[in-house]
Protein backbone atom coordinates (compact mmCIF):
# COMPACT_ATOMS: atom_id res chain seq x y z
CA UNK A 1 0.00 0.00 0.00
CA UNK A 2 1.45 3.32 -1.00
CA UNK A 3 2.48 5.43 2.14
CA UNK A 4 -0.34 7.96 3.11
CA UNK A 5 -0.04 11.72 2.42
CA UNK A 6 -0.01 13.79 5.46
CA UNK A 7 -0.51 17.48 5.43
CA UNK A 8 2.11 19.12 7.84
CA UNK A 9 -0.04 22.41 8.06
CA UNK A 10 -3.40 23.03 8.14
CA UNK A 11 -3.47 26.53 6.58
CA UNK A 12 -2.59 24.90 3.30
CA UNK A 13 -4.91 22.75 3.34
CA UNK A 14 -7.34 24.57 0.72
CA UNK A 15 -4.21 24.94 -1.79
CA UNK A 16 -3.74 21.23 -1.28
CA UNK A 17 -7.16 20.24 -2.30
CA UNK A 18 -7.99 22.74 -4.95
CA UNK A 19 -4.30 23.37 -6.74
CA UNK A 20 -3.04 19.74 -5.81
CA UNK A 21 -5.90 17.27 -7.17
CA UNK A 22 -8.42 19.57 -8.99
CA UNK A 23 -5.67 20.72 -11.60
CA UNK A 24 -2.44 19.49 -13.41
CA UNK A 25 -1.13 18.36 -10.14
CA UNK A 26 -3.48 15.32 -9.82
CA UNK A 27 -1.79 13.47 -13.00
CA UNK A 28 1.05 12.93 -10.69
CA UNK A 29 0.03 9.58 -9.02
CA UNK A 30 2.42 7.45 -5.65
CA UNK A 31 2.40 4.52 -8.08
CA UNK A 32 1.31 3.83 -11.32
CA UNK A 33 -0.60 1.11 -13.00
CA UNK A 34 1.98 -1.30 -12.53
CA UNK A 35 2.87 -0.58 -8.56
CA UNK A 36 6.37 1.30 -9.89
CA UNK A 37 6.98 4.89 -8.25
CA UNK A 38 6.93 7.66 -11.26
CA UNK A 39 9.96 9.26 -11.76
CA UNK A 40 10.32 12.75 -11.66
CA UNK A 41 12.60 15.77 -12.84
CA UNK A 42 13.17 19.65 -13.55
CA UNK A 43 11.49 19.63 -16.51
CA UNK A 44 8.53 17.41 -16.01
CA UNK A 45 7.24 19.40 -12.57
CA UNK A 46 8.20 22.97 -14.43
CA UNK A 47 5.93 21.96 -17.34
CA UNK A 48 3.16 20.36 -15.32
CA UNK A 49 2.86 23.47 -12.77
CA UNK A 50 4.04 26.70 -14.73
CA UNK A 51 0.74 28.59 -14.56
CA UNK A 52 -1.66 26.90 -12.87
CA UNK A 53 0.29 26.13 -9.50
CA UNK A 54 3.04 28.44 -10.33
CA UNK A 55 2.79 29.73 -6.21
CA UNK A 56 2.56 26.21 -5.61
CA UNK A 57 6.16 25.34 -5.75
CA UNK A 58 7.25 26.52 -2.46
CA UNK A 59 4.46 25.18 -0.10
CA UNK A 60 5.47 23.09 2.80
CA UNK A 61 2.75 20.61 1.48
CA UNK A 62 3.41 20.61 -1.84
CA UNK A 63 7.28 19.65 -0.80
CA UNK A 64 6.38 17.15 1.59
CA UNK A 65 4.03 15.43 -1.19
CA UNK A 66 6.54 15.35 -3.74
CA UNK A 67 9.41 13.91 -1.33
CA UNK A 68 6.88 10.96 -0.59
CA UNK A 69 6.04 10.58 -4.04
CA UNK A 70 10.36 10.34 -4.79
CA UNK A 71 12.38 10.35 -1.40
CA UNK A 72 15.41 11.19 -3.24
CA UNK A 73 14.20 14.00 -5.35
CA UNK A 74 15.05 17.14 -4.55
CA UNK A 75 11.76 19.95 -5.53
CA UNK A 76 12.83 23.01 -7.31
CA UNK A 77 12.30 26.55 -6.19
CA UNK A 78 10.01 29.19 -7.37
CA UNK A 79 13.08 31.14 -8.80
CA UNK A 80 14.43 28.06 -10.98
CA UNK A 81 10.68 27.46 -12.47
CA UNK A 82 10.80 31.74 -12.82
CA UNK A 83 13.74 31.05 -15.03
CA UNK A 84 12.77 28.35 -16.91
CA UNK A 85 9.51 30.03 -17.93
CA UNK A 86 10.90 31.80 -20.97
CA UNK A 87 11.81 28.20 -22.56
CA UNK A 88 8.61 26.38 -21.76
CA UNK A 89 7.50 29.53 -23.78
CA UNK A 90 10.21 29.37 -26.64
CA UNK A 91 9.03 25.53 -26.77
CA UNK A 92 5.18 26.22 -27.03
CA UNK A 93 6.04 28.89 -29.43
CA UNK A 94 7.36 26.59 -32.10
CA UNK A 95 4.68 24.29 -31.77
CA UNK A 96 2.12 27.10 -32.42
CA UNK A 97 4.31 28.01 -35.71
CA UNK A 98 4.36 24.04 -37.02
CA UNK A 99 0.66 24.33 -36.60
CA UNK A 100 0.50 27.34 -38.79
CA UNK A 101 2.20 26.32 -41.68
CA UNK A 102 -0.54 23.11 -41.83
CA UNK A 103 -2.97 26.29 -42.71
CA UNK A 104 -3.43 28.66 -45.52
CA UNK A 105 -5.75 30.84 -43.56
CA UNK A 106 -5.75 32.50 -40.07
CA UNK A 107 -8.21 34.74 -38.72
CA UNK A 108 -6.97 36.56 -35.86
CA UNK A 109 -8.86 38.25 -32.92
CA UNK A 110 -7.48 41.89 -30.90
CA UNK A 111 -7.85 43.70 -28.10
CA UNK A 112 -6.27 45.72 -25.33
CA UNK A 113 -6.57 44.72 -21.60
CA UNK A 114 -5.48 46.33 -18.82
CA UNK A 115 -4.38 44.39 -15.52
CA UNK A 116 -5.26 45.11 -11.58
CA UNK A 117 -1.60 47.58 -11.79
CA UNK A 118 -2.37 49.50 -14.38
CA UNK A 119 -0.31 47.99 -17.15
CA UNK A 120 -1.74 47.51 -20.43
CA UNK A 121 -1.43 43.86 -22.42
CA UNK A 122 -2.45 43.68 -26.21
CA UNK A 123 -3.61 40.50 -26.77
CA UNK A 124 -3.83 38.62 -29.77
CA UNK A 125 -5.58 35.26 -30.73
CA UNK A 126 -5.23 33.22 -34.04
CA UNK A 127 -8.24 30.80 -35.42
CA UNK A 128 -7.94 28.59 -38.28
CA UNK A 129 -9.29 24.80 -39.09
CA UNK A 130 -7.21 22.21 -38.88
CA UNK A 131 -7.85 18.96 -41.39
CA UNK A 132 -6.65 15.98 -40.69
CA UNK A 133 -7.64 13.24 -43.14
CA UNK A 134 -10.73 15.17 -43.85
CA UNK A 135 -11.68 15.71 -39.85
CA UNK A 136 -12.09 19.19 -39.38
CA UNK A 137 -11.08 20.76 -35.98
CA UNK A 138 -11.27 24.60 -34.74
CA UNK A 139 -8.28 25.43 -33.85
CA UNK A 140 -7.60 28.48 -31.38
CA UNK A 141 -4.05 29.91 -30.06
CA UNK A 142 -2.79 32.49 -28.29
CA UNK A 143 -0.20 34.46 -30.35
CA UNK A 144 0.47 36.99 -28.14
CA UNK A 145 -0.04 38.66 -24.71
CA UNK A 146 2.94 40.99 -24.10
CA UNK A 147 2.84 44.65 -22.28
CA UNK A 148 1.86 47.66 -24.49
CA UNK A 149 3.02 51.05 -23.08
CA UNK A 150 2.73 54.09 -24.29
CA UNK A 151 -0.73 55.64 -26.12
CA UNK A 152 -2.93 52.80 -27.29
CA UNK A 153 -2.94 54.87 -30.65
CA UNK A 154 -3.79 52.92 -33.94
CA UNK A 155 -0.71 53.36 -35.36
CA UNK A 156 1.12 51.64 -32.09
CA UNK A 157 -1.38 48.91 -32.16
CA UNK A 158 -0.76 48.17 -35.82
CA UNK A 159 2.93 48.16 -35.68
CA UNK A 160 2.83 45.70 -32.83
CA UNK A 161 0.34 43.73 -34.68
CA UNK A 162 2.71 43.65 -37.35
CA UNK A 163 5.58 42.75 -35.13
CA UNK A 164 3.93 39.33 -34.18
CA UNK A 165 2.34 38.58 -37.63
CA UNK A 166 5.44 38.48 -38.78
CA UNK A 167 6.87 36.53 -35.45
CA UNK A 168 4.64 33.40 -36.82
CA UNK A 169 4.32 34.25 -40.15
CA UNK A 170 0.84 34.57 -41.06
CA UNK A 171 1.05 37.73 -42.40
CA UNK A 172 -0.16 36.70 -46.30
CA UNK A 173 -2.74 34.31 -44.57
CA UNK A 174 -4.58 36.68 -42.60
CA UNK A 175 -8.39 36.02 -43.77
CA UNK A 176 -10.24 38.10 -41.23
CA UNK A 177 -9.16 40.45 -38.02
CA UNK A 178 -12.23 40.38 -35.64
CA UNK A 179 -12.02 43.91 -32.78
CA UNK A 180 -14.10 45.53 -31.31
CA UNK A 181 -16.10 49.10 -32.33
CA UNK A 182 -13.05 51.30 -30.09
CA UNK A 183 -11.76 54.18 -32.66
CA UNK A 184 -8.24 52.72 -32.36
CA UNK A 185 -8.98 49.87 -33.46
CA UNK A 186 -10.73 50.79 -36.27
CA UNK A 187 -8.37 53.19 -37.42
CA UNK A 188 -5.53 50.08 -36.53
CA UNK A 189 -6.74 47.77 -39.14
CA UNK A 190 -8.48 49.96 -41.53
CA UNK A 191 -5.93 52.60 -42.04
CA UNK A 192 -3.03 51.35 -40.39
CA UNK A 193 -2.66 47.85 -41.80
CA UNK A 194 -0.98 46.67 -43.88
CA UNK A 195 1.47 49.62 -44.61
CA UNK A 196 1.65 49.71 -48.47
CA UNK A 197 2.86 52.98 -50.59
CA UNK A 198 -0.50 53.84 -52.38
CA UNK A 199 0.39 54.20 -56.64
CA UNK A 200 -1.28 57.39 -58.14
CA UNK A 201 -4.08 56.39 -60.33
CA UNK A 202 -2.32 57.58 -63.88
CA UNK A 203 0.59 55.20 -62.87
CA UNK A 204 -2.41 52.11 -62.37
CA UNK A 205 -3.30 52.36 -65.47
CA UNK A 206 0.04 52.23 -67.06
CA UNK A 207 -0.20 47.99 -68.32
CA UNK A 208 3.72 48.05 -69.09
CA UNK A 209 4.37 48.60 -65.17
CA UNK A 210 2.87 45.01 -64.49
CA UNK A 211 4.64 43.39 -67.56
CA UNK A 212 7.94 44.85 -66.72
CA UNK A 213 8.18 43.25 -63.53
CA UNK A 214 11.16 40.76 -63.12
CA UNK A 215 11.28 37.71 -62.10
CA UNK A 216 13.13 38.44 -59.03
CA UNK A 217 10.08 40.96 -58.09
CA UNK A 218 6.94 38.52 -58.74
CA UNK A 219 7.37 36.92 -55.57
CA UNK A 220 7.30 40.49 -53.76
CA UNK A 221 4.48 41.84 -55.53
CA UNK A 222 2.53 38.66 -54.82
CA UNK A 223 3.26 39.24 -51.06
CA UNK A 224 1.83 42.39 -50.95
CA UNK A 225 -1.23 41.68 -53.30
CA UNK A 226 -2.07 38.62 -50.80
CA UNK A 227 -1.28 40.46 -47.64
CA UNK A 228 -3.97 43.29 -48.45
CA UNK A 229 -6.52 40.46 -48.31
CA UNK A 230 -7.11 40.79 -44.42
CA UNK A 231 -10.62 42.38 -43.68
CA UNK A 232 -11.58 44.01 -39.95
CA UNK A 233 -14.56 42.63 -38.47
CA UNK A 234 -16.84 44.12 -35.80
CA UNK A 235 -17.13 42.04 -32.88
CA UNK A 236 -20.81 40.80 -32.83
CA UNK A 237 -21.53 40.30 -29.27
CA UNK A 238 -20.12 44.49 -28.61
CA UNK A 239 -22.45 45.33 -31.39
CA UNK A 240 -25.61 43.65 -30.23
CA UNK A 241 -24.97 44.80 -26.75
CA UNK A 242 -24.92 48.51 -28.09
CA UNK A 243 -28.00 47.78 -29.70
CA UNK A 244 -29.39 46.83 -26.17
CA UNK A 245 -27.74 49.61 -24.31
CA UNK A 246 -29.26 52.12 -27.09
CA UNK A 247 -33.23 50.62 -26.49
CA UNK A 248 -33.06 50.72 -22.74
CA UNK A 249 -31.22 54.58 -22.67
CA UNK A 250 -34.37 55.45 -24.87
CA UNK A 251 -36.58 53.86 -22.32
CA UNK A 252 -37.42 55.81 -18.95
CA UNK A 253 -40.82 54.10 -18.13
CA UNK A 254 -38.32 50.91 -16.77
CA UNK A 255 -36.84 53.41 -14.63
CA UNK A 256 -38.93 52.61 -11.01
CA UNK A 257 -38.92 48.65 -11.55
CA UNK A 258 -35.31 48.74 -12.37
CA UNK A 259 -34.33 50.63 -9.45
CA UNK A 260 -36.25 48.46 -7.15
CA UNK A 261 -35.07 45.12 -8.46
CA UNK A 262 -31.69 45.98 -8.04
CA UNK A 263 -31.87 47.66 -4.70
CA UNK A 264 -33.59 44.15 -3.91
CA UNK A 265 -30.79 42.28 -5.34
CA UNK A 266 -28.11 44.55 -3.49
CA UNK A 267 -30.12 43.83 0.08
CA UNK A 268 -30.22 40.06 -0.45
CA UNK A 269 -26.62 40.20 -0.99
CA UNK A 270 -25.64 42.54 2.26
CA UNK A 271 -28.29 41.47 4.76
CA UNK A 272 -28.10 38.63 7.02
CA UNK A 273 -31.53 39.23 7.63
CA UNK A 274 -33.29 39.43 4.33
CA UNK A 275 -30.92 36.40 2.81
CA UNK A 276 -32.14 34.15 5.54
CA UNK A 277 -35.99 34.91 5.34
CA UNK A 278 -35.56 34.73 1.19
CA UNK A 279 -33.93 31.21 1.79
CA UNK A 280 -36.92 30.17 4.50
CA UNK A 281 -39.33 31.09 1.90
CA UNK A 282 -37.91 29.69 -1.40
CA UNK A 283 -35.25 27.37 -0.27
CA UNK A 284 -31.74 27.04 0.27
CA UNK A 285 -31.10 26.80 -3.62
CA UNK A 286 -33.18 29.81 -4.78
CA UNK A 287 -30.96 32.65 -5.70
CA UNK A 288 -30.31 35.90 -7.40
CA UNK A 289 -27.54 36.75 -9.58
CA UNK A 290 -25.59 40.12 -9.37
CA UNK A 291 -25.81 42.60 -11.37
CA UNK A 292 -22.57 43.83 -13.41
CA UNK A 293 -23.10 47.62 -14.50
CA UNK A 294 -20.95 46.48 -17.66
CA UNK A 295 -22.78 43.29 -18.94
CA UNK A 296 -26.49 43.79 -19.76
CA UNK A 297 -26.77 40.00 -19.76
CA UNK A 298 -26.31 39.91 -16.25
CA UNK A 299 -28.85 42.37 -15.42
CA UNK A 300 -31.41 40.53 -17.81
CA UNK A 301 -30.54 37.29 -15.84
CA UNK A 302 -31.29 39.29 -12.37
CA UNK A 303 -34.88 40.14 -13.97
CA UNK A 304 -35.43 36.96 -15.12
CA UNK A 305 -34.81 35.30 -11.70
CA UNK A 306 -36.97 37.87 -9.81
CA UNK A 307 -39.48 37.19 -12.24
CA UNK A 308 -39.47 33.41 -12.03
CA UNK A 309 -40.79 34.11 -8.28
CA UNK A 310 -44.31 34.86 -7.14
CA UNK A 311 -45.19 38.62 -7.03
CA UNK A 312 -47.45 38.48 -4.20
CA UNK A 313 -44.94 36.04 -1.77
CA UNK A 314 -42.17 38.57 -3.10
CA UNK A 315 -43.82 41.96 -1.65
CA UNK A 316 -44.88 39.94 1.43
CA UNK A 317 -41.39 39.23 2.01
CA UNK A 318 -40.46 42.24 1.42
CA UNK A 319 -42.78 43.92 3.61
CA UNK A 320 -42.13 41.91 6.33
CA UNK A 321 -38.51 42.66 6.45
CA UNK A 322 -39.10 46.50 6.43
CA UNK A 323 -38.69 46.95 2.82
CA UNK A 324 -42.13 47.93 1.71
CA UNK A 325 -40.93 50.66 -0.60
CA UNK A 326 -39.15 48.16 -2.78
CA UNK A 327 -42.80 46.15 -3.46
CA UNK A 328 -43.37 46.34 -6.94
CA UNK A 329 -46.88 47.09 -7.98
CA UNK A 330 -48.58 44.63 -10.80
CA UNK A 331 -47.96 47.41 -13.87
CA UNK A 332 -43.87 47.09 -12.71
CA UNK A 333 -44.12 43.35 -12.86
CA UNK A 334 -46.14 43.24 -15.98
CA UNK A 335 -42.90 45.86 -17.66
CA UNK A 336 -40.45 43.38 -16.36
CA UNK A 337 -42.03 40.60 -17.69
CA UNK A 338 -42.35 41.97 -21.44
CA UNK A 339 -38.24 43.55 -20.69
CA UNK A 340 -37.75 39.64 -20.08
CA UNK A 341 -39.40 38.45 -22.99
CA UNK A 342 -37.91 41.08 -25.25
CA UNK A 343 -34.61 40.70 -24.52
CA UNK A 344 -34.53 37.11 -24.35
CA UNK A 345 -33.81 35.79 -27.66
CA UNK A 346 -30.74 39.08 -27.89
CA UNK A 347 -28.95 37.30 -24.62
CA UNK A 348 -29.50 34.01 -26.79
CA UNK A 349 -27.86 35.07 -30.11
CA UNK A 350 -25.10 36.80 -27.59
CA UNK A 351 -24.54 32.83 -26.29
CA UNK A 352 -24.97 31.78 -29.80
CA UNK A 353 -21.87 33.35 -31.12
CA UNK A 354 -19.40 33.59 -28.17
CA UNK A 355 -18.14 29.81 -28.55
CA UNK A 356 -14.80 29.05 -29.00
CA UNK A 357 -14.69 25.61 -29.85
CA UNK A 358 -17.40 25.69 -32.13
CA UNK A 359 -18.81 27.46 -35.14
CA UNK A 360 -20.15 31.01 -34.44
CA UNK A 361 -19.99 33.05 -37.35
CA UNK A 362 -22.21 31.48 -39.17
CA UNK A 363 -25.05 32.46 -36.36
CA UNK A 364 -24.41 36.20 -36.99
CA UNK A 365 -26.87 36.46 -39.71
CA UNK A 366 -29.90 34.05 -38.75
CA UNK A 367 -29.22 36.05 -35.24
CA UNK A 368 -29.53 39.39 -36.85
CA UNK A 369 -32.67 38.74 -38.93
CA UNK A 370 -34.63 36.35 -36.33
CA UNK A 371 -33.98 39.42 -33.87
CA UNK A 372 -35.94 41.77 -36.46
CA UNK A 373 -38.82 39.45 -36.85
CA UNK A 374 -39.01 38.67 -32.88
CA UNK A 375 -39.06 42.45 -32.84
CA UNK A 376 -42.03 43.00 -35.16
CA UNK A 377 -43.76 40.27 -33.31
CA UNK A 378 -43.22 42.15 -30.07
CA UNK A 379 -44.80 45.62 -31.82
CA UNK A 380 -48.16 43.69 -31.58
CA UNK A 381 -48.22 41.86 -28.06
CA UNK A 382 -46.59 44.49 -26.06
CA UNK A 383 -48.39 46.44 -23.92
CA UNK A 384 -46.03 48.75 -21.54
CA UNK A 385 -42.64 48.77 -23.87
CA UNK A 386 -43.58 49.48 -27.04
CA UNK A 387 -41.18 52.57 -27.17
CA UNK A 388 -38.06 50.04 -26.08
CA UNK A 389 -39.02 48.01 -29.01
CA UNK A 390 -39.13 50.50 -31.23
CA UNK A 391 -36.12 51.53 -30.14
CA UNK A 392 -34.41 48.14 -30.38
CA UNK A 393 -35.07 47.90 -33.99
CA UNK A 394 -34.15 51.33 -35.01
CA UNK A 395 -31.08 50.21 -32.99
CA UNK A 396 -30.58 46.85 -34.88
CA UNK A 397 -30.88 47.95 -38.33
CA UNK A 398 -28.65 51.09 -38.05
CA UNK A 399 -25.73 49.09 -36.48
CA UNK A 400 -26.28 45.97 -38.64
CA UNK A 401 -26.84 47.46 -41.93
CA UNK A 402 -24.85 45.71 -44.24
CA UNK A 403 -26.78 42.93 -43.17
CA UNK A 404 -30.33 44.10 -44.55
CA UNK A 405 -28.78 46.12 -47.48
CA UNK A 406 -27.38 42.43 -48.79
CA UNK A 407 -30.66 40.78 -48.45
CA UNK A 408 -32.77 43.71 -49.51
CA UNK A 409 -34.43 44.76 -46.97
CA UNK A 410 -32.59 48.01 -46.74
CA UNK A 411 -32.43 50.23 -50.14
CA UNK A 412 -29.51 52.64 -49.03
CA UNK A 413 -27.31 53.45 -52.33
CA UNK A 414 -24.40 53.33 -50.36
CA UNK A 415 -22.43 49.68 -51.38
CA UNK A 416 -23.35 46.96 -48.65
CA UNK A 417 -19.25 46.45 -48.53
CA UNK A 418 -18.87 50.04 -46.91
CA UNK A 419 -21.75 49.88 -43.90
CA UNK A 420 -20.96 47.52 -40.91
CA UNK A 421 -21.44 43.91 -41.09
CA UNK A 422 -21.52 44.29 -45.06
CA UNK A 423 -19.14 41.78 -45.72
CA UNK A 424 -20.54 38.63 -47.83
CA UNK A 425 -18.61 36.16 -45.15
CA UNK A 426 -22.07 36.61 -43.52
CA UNK A 427 -24.04 35.43 -45.96
CA UNK A 428 -21.49 32.62 -47.56
CA UNK A 429 -21.29 31.22 -43.42
CA UNK A 430 -24.80 30.85 -43.15
CA UNK A 431 -25.20 29.49 -46.47
CA UNK A 432 -22.60 26.67 -45.64
CA UNK A 433 -23.64 25.69 -42.32
CA UNK A 434 -26.60 23.40 -42.65
CA UNK A 435 -28.42 24.55 -39.68
CA UNK A 436 -29.68 27.61 -41.59
CA UNK A 437 -28.52 26.77 -45.20
CA UNK A 438 -31.39 29.05 -46.58
CA UNK A 439 -34.27 29.04 -43.62
CA UNK A 440 -33.61 32.14 -42.82
CA UNK A 441 -34.10 33.71 -46.29
CA UNK A 442 -37.63 31.91 -46.28
CA UNK A 443 -38.62 32.50 -42.64
CA UNK A 444 -37.13 36.35 -42.00
CA UNK A 445 -36.46 38.08 -44.83
CA UNK A 446 -39.19 40.21 -45.23
CA UNK A 447 -39.36 40.91 -49.18
CA UNK A 448 -41.17 39.68 -51.87
CA UNK A 449 -40.23 36.44 -53.13
CA UNK A 450 -38.64 37.66 -56.49
CA UNK A 451 -36.18 39.34 -54.36
CA UNK A 452 -36.05 36.52 -52.14
CA UNK A 453 -34.89 34.54 -55.45
CA UNK A 454 -32.73 37.19 -56.54
CA UNK A 455 -30.48 36.94 -53.32
CA UNK A 456 -30.70 33.60 -53.60
CA UNK A 457 -28.71 33.76 -56.60
CA UNK A 458 -26.50 36.07 -55.42
CA UNK A 459 -25.75 33.98 -52.71
CA UNK A 460 -24.64 30.81 -54.88
CA UNK A 461 -22.78 33.00 -57.56
CA UNK A 462 -20.44 33.89 -54.29
CA UNK A 463 -20.25 30.26 -53.49
CA UNK A 464 -19.28 29.59 -56.98
CA UNK A 465 -17.08 32.40 -57.23
CA UNK A 466 -14.65 31.14 -54.12
CA UNK A 467 -15.50 27.30 -54.49
CA UNK A 468 -13.51 27.83 -58.18
CA UNK A 469 -10.47 29.28 -57.02
CA UNK A 470 -10.48 26.24 -54.09
CA UNK A 471 -7.69 23.52 -54.87
CA UNK A 472 -8.99 20.14 -54.44
CA UNK A 473 -6.40 17.35 -53.39
CA UNK A 474 -6.44 14.83 -55.96
CA UNK A 475 -7.85 11.86 -53.31
CA UNK A 476 -11.37 14.41 -53.17
CA UNK A 477 -14.13 12.69 -55.60
CA UNK A 478 -17.61 13.39 -56.03
CA UNK A 479 -18.67 10.18 -54.29
CA UNK A 480 -20.43 10.25 -51.20
CA UNK A 481 -20.02 7.53 -48.52
CA UNK A 482 -23.70 8.02 -46.93
CA UNK A 483 -22.22 7.56 -43.65
CA UNK A 484 -25.05 7.92 -41.27
CA UNK A 485 -25.80 10.99 -39.73
CA UNK A 486 -24.66 12.22 -36.58
CA UNK A 487 -26.33 12.69 -33.15
CA UNK A 488 -28.76 15.33 -33.60
CA UNK A 489 -27.93 19.01 -32.60
CA UNK A 490 -30.95 20.82 -30.58
CA UNK A 491 -32.17 23.64 -32.74
CA UNK A 492 -32.06 27.05 -30.43
CA UNK A 493 -35.36 28.54 -29.83
CA UNK A 494 -33.90 31.31 -31.38
CA UNK A 495 -34.50 29.44 -34.44
CA UNK A 496 -37.24 27.50 -34.02
CA UNK A 497 -39.39 28.32 -37.50
CA UNK A 498 -35.76 26.91 -38.96
CA UNK A 499 -36.93 23.81 -40.15
CA UNK A 500 -37.10 21.69 -43.21
CA UNK A 501 -40.05 21.45 -45.21
CA UNK A 502 -38.87 20.01 -48.20
CA UNK A 503 -39.94 16.40 -48.76
CA UNK A 504 -36.82 13.48 -49.10
CA UNK A 505 -35.86 13.79 -53.10
CA UNK A 506 -33.83 11.56 -54.79
CA UNK A 507 -30.10 13.57 -55.16
CA UNK A 508 -28.12 12.61 -58.07
CA UNK A 509 -24.34 12.43 -56.78
CA UNK A 510 -23.10 11.75 -60.52
CA UNK A 511 -22.30 15.23 -61.26
CA UNK A 512 -19.11 16.83 -59.94
CA UNK A 513 -18.97 20.65 -61.70
CA UNK A 514 -19.41 23.27 -59.13
CA UNK A 515 -22.39 24.76 -59.91
CA UNK A 516 -24.22 20.86 -59.57
CA UNK A 517 -22.40 20.39 -56.29
CA UNK A 518 -24.74 23.72 -54.95
CA UNK A 519 -27.65 22.27 -55.74
CA UNK A 520 -27.04 19.26 -54.73
CA UNK A 521 -26.23 20.47 -51.03
CA UNK A 522 -29.21 22.69 -50.93
CA UNK A 523 -31.16 19.57 -51.22
CA UNK A 524 -29.06 17.69 -48.75
CA UNK A 525 -29.57 20.33 -46.14
CA UNK A 526 -33.08 20.97 -46.57
CA UNK A 527 -33.17 16.82 -46.02
CA UNK A 528 -31.11 16.93 -43.16
CA UNK A 529 -31.59 15.89 -39.71
CA UNK A 530 -30.52 18.40 -37.52
CA UNK A 531 -26.60 17.66 -36.65
CA UNK A 532 -23.01 19.57 -35.78
CA UNK A 533 -21.83 21.58 -38.88
CA UNK A 534 -18.26 19.87 -38.79
CA UNK A 535 -19.65 16.56 -38.28
CA UNK A 536 -21.68 17.22 -41.37
CA UNK A 537 -19.03 18.46 -43.30
CA UNK A 538 -17.00 15.65 -42.22
CA UNK A 539 -19.05 13.15 -43.41
CA UNK A 540 -19.86 15.45 -46.94
CA UNK A 541 -16.48 16.25 -47.92
CA UNK A 542 -15.98 13.72 -50.79
CA UNK A 543 -19.80 14.66 -51.98
CA UNK A 544 -18.92 18.16 -51.93
CA UNK A 545 -14.95 18.82 -52.12
CA UNK A 546 -14.83 22.27 -53.64
CA UNK A 547 -17.67 23.66 -51.02
CA UNK A 548 -16.10 22.04 -48.46
CA UNK A 549 -12.17 23.89 -48.77
CA UNK A 550 -15.19 27.41 -49.13
CA UNK A 551 -16.58 26.30 -45.90
CA UNK A 552 -13.68 25.46 -44.02
CA UNK A 553 -12.50 28.63 -44.45
CA UNK A 554 -15.44 30.80 -43.64
CA UNK A 555 -16.54 28.64 -40.98
CA UNK A 556 -13.33 28.86 -39.29
CA UNK A 557 -13.79 32.91 -38.63
CA UNK A 558 -14.85 33.58 -35.07
CA UNK A 559 -17.97 36.05 -35.03
CA UNK A 560 -16.86 38.29 -32.02
CA UNK A 561 -13.61 38.81 -30.10
CA UNK A 562 -14.94 36.48 -27.07
CA UNK A 563 -11.67 34.18 -27.37
CA UNK A 564 -9.30 37.26 -26.73
CA UNK A 565 -11.29 38.26 -23.50
CA UNK A 566 -11.20 34.84 -22.02
CA UNK A 567 -7.61 35.42 -22.55
CA UNK A 568 -7.45 38.14 -20.39
CA UNK A 569 -9.75 36.71 -17.63
CA UNK A 570 -7.26 34.23 -17.57
CA UNK A 571 -4.73 36.95 -16.75
CA UNK A 572 -7.09 38.44 -13.91
CA UNK A 573 -6.92 34.97 -12.45
CA UNK A 574 -3.82 34.68 -12.26
CA UNK A 575 -2.56 37.99 -11.23
CA UNK A 576 -4.57 37.98 -7.97
CA UNK A 577 -4.62 40.64 -5.65
CA UNK A 578 -1.76 38.50 -3.64
CA UNK A 579 0.18 38.31 -6.73
CA UNK A 580 0.01 41.72 -7.59
CA UNK A 581 3.98 42.20 -7.61
CA UNK A 582 4.28 39.85 -10.67
CA UNK A 583 6.23 40.98 -13.47
CA UNK A 584 4.96 41.96 -16.89
CA UNK A 585 7.01 39.73 -18.26
CA UNK A 586 6.40 36.92 -16.31
CA UNK A 587 2.41 37.05 -16.77
CA UNK A 588 2.89 36.98 -20.25
CA UNK A 589 4.55 33.88 -19.70
CA UNK A 590 2.16 32.59 -17.67
CA UNK A 591 -0.99 33.60 -19.76
CA UNK A 592 0.43 32.32 -22.97
CA UNK A 593 1.51 29.42 -20.81
CA UNK A 594 -1.78 29.09 -19.98
CA UNK A 595 -3.94 29.40 -23.10
CA UNK A 596 -1.75 27.51 -24.98
CA UNK A 597 -1.77 24.45 -23.01
CA UNK A 598 -3.37 22.39 -25.28
CA UNK A 599 -0.89 22.72 -27.91
CA UNK A 600 1.02 19.83 -28.50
Amino acid sequence: MPKKVGLPLERDRAAWSHSLFSQQACKLTIRDTQGRRPSLNQSSIISSFHATCHSLIEKPSFRHFLSVVEEKYSPVSRCTVTRRLSELAADKEAKIKLKLQTTDTVSVTVDIWTDRTMRGFLGITAHFMELDKSNPRLQSVLLSCERFTGSHTGERISETFEEVCDNFNIKNKLDYIISDNASNMKKAFTVCFPSATVMEDDDLENGDLWEDVIEDYKDDVESIQSSCRQKRLQCFAHSLQLVVRDGLKEVKVLNSAMAKVTKFCTLLHSTCGLKEAFEAQYGANRSIPSAVVTRWNSTLRLVEAVTDLDLQNLNTLLDTQGHKGLCLSAREWGQLKELVEILAPFLQATDLTQGEKVVTLSAALPCVLSLNSHLIRMLNSTRHLVGLVKALQKSLQRRFQGIFVNVRMDDSSEAAADLPFGDVVYMMSAFLDPSFCLFWLEQDVQVPDEVKSEVKEMMIDLVLAEARKATVPESSSGDDDHEDSGPPAKTPRLFSGYRKKTTKKSVDHGSSSVQAQIIRYIQVASDEDEVDCLEFWKRQSKAFPRLYFVAMRVLAVPATSAPVERVFSHGGLIMRPHRARLSAKTLSYLVFLKCNHSVV
